[in-house]
């Protein structure tokens, strides 16, 4: 593991009285405005009555600091080791490790990755032809450097395939750290237990999760989540909503840990959690089915991928009377939202339902070049 405090190297500092400590910053602010010569990375340290300020590499700029200031106040150069300023946060990963790879490889730094509780997930979109060995080494020092600048992370994962199956997992490979990939994800005031490697999560539809949790949500309300998975939809609604879920997931390790995060949180309304898969709830002899047809306020389809293919289920489930449904799919650009409202009618008018009002359409956000995720809000009802 990476030493998060110290460095090994010994670098320059300015040695100054303390009570030249604001002359120095002044002269600083006024002379140096768009560069910047002290190493915000490192602390600045105190030693009696002196203020030793850390300064980055380069010495035009320290020729040019020593020219400024040797005429208004006393200095020393010094060299000791760094200590690193704990306080300090990278603008970005780029920012981080720029100085520490070949600028060949620079464009070759993922501008973003996914944190989930204390793993990191990464994907090199410019590695796609067979990898040699620099690019192994590039790829342990990127990961290294994740570490380094996030205090909680201790693995970082890389992707190495598209998510596939019935189950929505994709290849993940351990690029540096502990190979340990259960964790606990803290999102809207809920904690979520899961393991990256057996359960589909995404931390990038935070802010759709809780524009759910915390719309008009009725009390007593009937919700069918009908992919769950490890529960990040109903648990944030059943947090602070008195409402009745079924949770339903076809894979055992996302109702594991559904189940596991239902006893982890505190909340309001009541999880009915299911493994199984939801085309049985259609067959005559199934109880659930029987018992859930027609009676469902609102249900919740977040398999962009295949939502479309379970518009069967909905309409069995949602009440005939009308009901709200939360409906996600990937869409062609251009005009997914007008593509996906198209798609999802004529499918429920298949059914002989009808939408009898659009409340929200948006792009949640992009997918690939090609196509985004959308999300509907509708209310159906039986025609």
């Amino acid at each position: 593991m990476l030493n998060k405090n110290n460095d090994t190297k010994k670098i320059q500092y300015l040695k100054i009285k303390r009570e030249n400590g604001q002359v120095l910053i002044r002269l600083i602010n006024s002379e140096f405005k768009n560069k910047s010569i002290i190493d915000k990375k490192k602390k600045v340290l105190h030693e009696e009555q002196f203020i030793l300020f850390p300064l980055i590499e380069n010495k035009d700029l320290i020729d040019n600091l020593i020219k400024i200031i040797e005429k208004e106040i006393k200095f020393d150069l010094v060299h000791k080791k760094g200590i690193f300023n704990q306080k300090f946060k990278y603008k970005s990963l780029k920012e981080a490790l720029k100085n520490n790879i070949p600028k060949k490889f620079i464009s070759f730094i993922p501008k973003s990755y996914d944190i989930i509780g204390n793993i990191a997930i990464i994907e090199f979109d410019k590695f796609k032809t067979h990898e040699n060995e620099e690019q192994y080494f590039l790829k342990k020092k990127i990961a290294k450097t994740i570490i380094k600048v996030n205090k909680n992370i201790n693995s970082v994962y890389e992707k190495k395939s598209e998510i596939s199956g019935k189950y929505r997992l994709r290849k993940l490979d351990l690029l540096y750290g502990n190979d340990k990939s259960e964790t606990i994800y803290k999102e809207n005031h809920c904690s979520f237990k899961l393991d990256i490697k057996h359960t589909f999560f995404t931390p990038r539809l935070v802010y759709e999760r809780r524009r759910i949790a915390s719309s008009n949500i009725k009390k007593n309300e009937i919700i069918v989540d009908l992919f769950a998975g490890v529960g990040p939809f109903s648990i944030q609604i059943a947090k602070d909503h008195d409402v009745k879920i079924y949770s339903f997931d076809i894979n055992p390790y996302a109702y594991y840990y559904l189940k596991e995060n239902i006893k982890l949180n505190k909340l309001k309304g009541k999880i009915n959690a299911y493994n199984l898969d939801i085309k049985i709830l259609l067959n005559s002899s199934n109880e659930l089915g029987k018992s859930l047809k027609n009676n469902a306020d609102r249900i919740i389809m977040n398999l962009p991928e295949r939502s479309i293919k379970f518009i069967d289920i909905a309409c069995f489930l949602i009440k005939k009377s009308g009901g709200i449904l939360h409906f996600y799919q990937f869409c062609e650009k251009p005009n997914p939202i007008e593509k996906a409202l198209e798609d999802l009618t004529h499918h429920i008018n298949y059914y002989n339902w009808k939408v009898q009002e659009i409340l929200n359409s948006k792009i949640v956000k992009a997918y690939s070049p090609k196509s985004d995720m959308v999300v509907l809000d509708l209310v159906i009802k039986s025609q």
